[in-house]
């Protein structure tokens, strides 16, 4: 008997269109002989079809590629808890949590993890009052939305009145509070890490490259020209790396498999975010690891799903 298989997709946040993207891909690897698969393509407007659409369905499981916005801020895994429906994708705890950035880094920092200094702006404070707080970071900065994900909306200020102009925009057209980030020149990485019963399984290390100065939503998404490879840090920088991300997943409570993204400056390593909801597109980290590591990505989600079930 086929196990029922229901993939959410699309939602109203920017991340729209990696969602859908990410459902095309993974229905590439997905057997059609083990799964009765069923596309829930969540709408952009407010509304709860979907809701019904998926109740009338009555999966024996969910993946969850809603990226951004509610679809990944634990809303949706509470929706599901709710329903008893089983997923694959964040718990309501990591969604929460991880989404937000300024509070995420804060429960790091308290529980030892290193992060980079940063400033938060609400989006109804005045930002000029924040001004000698910024400036001590020392320029240039890295200016992004506090709930954003996929580096959208994701920019480097080389000064004050960038700062203003950037936080300005993100407020306006993301209606979201601003985190501003001392900018670390160094290495950036990032680690897969995979949930198998009661351990966790780490992927090597990768460094990425980016064309650009860092690693934003159009080397990730539009043109792919980030170089991204096996890590070439020293072993001893790797196991800091593997042990900070095996860290973060247990603090938060991470299920199924998730990215931690970090920089490398020197010998110390920095955390930069956890994807709680990774995107799955022929340009995504899993699907460039799987796939370097010659390792089958259907069986690969055969085991996520036997996992979960």
């Amino acid at each position: 008997m086929k196990i029922k298989l229901a993939i959410l997709a699309g939602g109203a946040s920017f991340e729209r269109e990696i969602s859908l993207r990410s459902s095309e891909e993974i229905i590439k690897y997905l057997d059609i002989k083990k799964y009765d698969i069923n596309t829930i393509i969540v709408p952009k407007e407010k509304n709860t079809s979907w809701v019904k659409e998926l109740i009338d369905f009555s999966p024996d499981l969910v993946i969850n590629l809603l990226h951004g916005g509610d679809g990944e801020n634990g809303s949706v895994s509470g929706l599901l808890n709710c329903l008893n429906i089983p997923s694959i994708g964040n718990g309501v705890l990591s969604g929460a949590v991880c989404m937000n950035k300024n509070i995420c880094k804060a429960v790091l920092k308290n529980s030892g993890v290193p992060v980079c200094e940063d400033v938060f702006i609400k989006k109804d404070d005045c930002i000029t009052d924040f001004e000698e707080k910024i400036k001590g970071l020392g320029f240039p900065v890295i200016v992004k939305p506090n709930n954003g994900g996929g580096s959208i909306g994701i920019s480097v200020a080389e000064n004050i009145d960038d700062v203003k102009s950037l936080a300005e925009s993100i407020i306006k057209n993301y209606n979201d509070d601003v985190l501003i980030e001392k900018f670390i020149d160094g290495k950036e990485v990032t680690i897969v890490l995979i949930q198998k019963n009661n351990n966790i399984e780490v992927m090597p290390v990768l460094d990425i490259s980016p064309k650009g100065g860092f690693y934003d939503y159009n080397s990730k998404y539009v043109d792919a020209t980030a170089k991204i490879e096996f890590s070439t840090l020293p072993l001893f920088i790797r196991k800091m790396i593997e042990d900070i991300a095996k860290k973060v997943f247990k603090i938060f409570e991470c299920e199924g498999f998730c990215y931690v993204d970090l920089i490398v400056k020197e010998e110390q390593v920095y955390f930069i975010e956890v994807n709680t909801i990774p995107g799955f597109t022929k340009h995504s980290i899993i699907i460039k690891t799987l796939k370097a590591l010659n390792m089958d990505i259907g069986n690969f989600l055969d085991e996520l799903i036997q996992n979960e079930l």
